[in-house]
């Protein structure tokens, strides 16, 4: 992998052989380790890597763009002379943003770990066999992904702006099936110091032994208890429509919502750029150095993400990132939620989420490795699958209560909910 140096000298060298007066080239480089289990056993070891330059040009608001996965110079200059003929012969682009001014990067904690760099084959599968071998030991079965990637990106531009950064990413999930019922865990990290095999098949089988012999229960409106996973499934869905101009040109929930109290007066929504559990990237779009943001506060919608473009229209602030976003929760556990459910379900998390009304943001979906019927605080017994109708937005206007916020994905970092009136439209056939 290029160094920050060796990376500079190629954007330099891509941006002098144009005589365009607005230029930006985009560096990106990533390799992959992932290998799949099922059934006790390695299914899928796969690797690869990817690298690319991209180069936009531009004479005014005519703009032309190219990229190339080559990296020598006759490739660098065919890259050029291809954006160049491009930019000639294209019309005016009224939304063509030109590159951003040169700006000092923010200081955000580190994102890259060598050890993820130097990880083998033969090391996550002495991390499956981990999980393996505390399956064999209940007769039961397990099945995961052990994911790993790191690598560098950077961008520079006409006006002297350059952004680098390296990462890392690892992704490990492991599913334990027994004969009627499965637990998940996972984990997620840039560190792999931060990943617990053990500890996560544990989780799993737990919850896989509990949830054995689910007893079949009407649908219907429940009080629900959902685990940080579970809020982050139906969350993500919230978070792909917090767009200013989606909401503006009114194809969003959020339509003319900016500044109403739309949830629960305890939901707050940021974006973080400072937390070591949760690293945010140095920048995002066209190089923009990261900065902190606050998107709903006290339950009001405060800002949606703008673009480059829609903050120009608007004359406001270009947002960098909307993720890593952040909510916060209140001192307690989980195990405090559910002994404050009087009779409600426990929910671990979700999957096959769909739009029924994406405007109004109504989802349905089905949940997944372990449901459980809540009675006067306690856990009574698993029950089976359920599909769900319901918004997000509702989900978070209904929240009672939240637990301590957890890292569940590489872009969230939520609590646990108690939320009322969650509505589940029909049983399912899932195990």
């Amino acid at each position: 992998m290029r160094n920050r140096d060796e990376i500079e000298a190629l954007l330099e060298k891509a941006l002098g052989q144009s005589n365009a007066p607005l230029a930006q080239v985009e560096y990106f480089f990533r390799q992959d380790r992932a290998t799949r289990f099922g059934e006790n056993a390695i299914t899928q070891c796969t690797g690869g890597a990817e690298k690319h330059l991209r180069l936009v040009l531009a004479y005014g608001k005519h703009h032309g763009s190219s990229a190339t996965n080559k990296l020598d110079d006759g490739s660098i200059g065919a890259l050029v002379n291809r954006a160049e003929k491009i930019a000639a012969g294209s019309p005016a682009d009224p939304e063509f943003m030109p590159p951003v001014a040169s700006q000092p990067p923010p200081a955000v904690p580190p994102r890259y770990d060598e050890k993820v760099a130097r990880l083998t084959p033969a090391a996550i599968a002495a991390e499956i066999a981990t999980a393996v071998e505390m399956a064999k030991g209940l007769a039961y079965k397990a099945s995961g992904l052990f994911a790993g990637g790191w690598g560098a990106r950077a961008i520079a531009n006409s006006e002297g702006h350059f952004a680098f950064e390296r990462f890392s990413n690892l992704n490990h999930s492991i599913t334990m099936h027994g004969p009627l019922g499965s637990g998940y865990a996972a984990e997620n990290a840039e560190f792999i110091d931060q990943i617990n095999t053990e500890s996560m098949a544990r989780r799993a089988l737990e919850t896989a032994e509990k949830a054995q012999n689910p007893v079949p229960i009407e649908p219907g409106d429940y009080t629900v208890v959902f685990e940080p996973r579970a809020v982050a499934d139906l969350l993500s869905y919230m978070a792909w429509n917090m767009s200013a101009r989606d909401a503006d040109e009114g194809t969003t929930v959020f339509a003319a919502k900016v500044g109403e109290r739309l949830f629960n007066p305890m939901v707050r929504i940021e974006t973080r750029v400072d937390d070591p559990e949760l690293p945010a990237p140095p920048f995002g779009q066209d190089g923009l150095p990261a900065r902190p943001m606050v998107w709903v506060n006290g339950g009001v919608v405060e800002r949606l993400r703008h673009d480059r473009y829609w903050a120009s229209q608007k004359e406001t602030r270009p947002d960098p990132l909307l993720y890593p976003l952040f909510m916060d929760g209140q001192d307690q556990n989980l195990q405090d939620l559910i002994v404050r459910c009087q009779k409600g379900l426990l929910v671990k998390r979700l999957w096959y989420i769909r739009y029924v009304d994406r405007k109004s943001l109504l989802l349905t979906g089905m949940t997944r490795d372990g449901v459980f019927l809540i009675e006067n605080g306690r856990i009574i017994h698993p029950v089976s699958n359920l599909r769900f109708n319901e918004s997000p937005v509702a989900f978070l206007q209904n929240v009672v209560a939240m637990s301590r916020p957890q890292r569940v994905e590489d872009w969230a970092k939520v609590p646990g909910m108690m939320s009322e009136s969650f509505t589940f439209s029909s049983k399912t056939e899932s195990v």
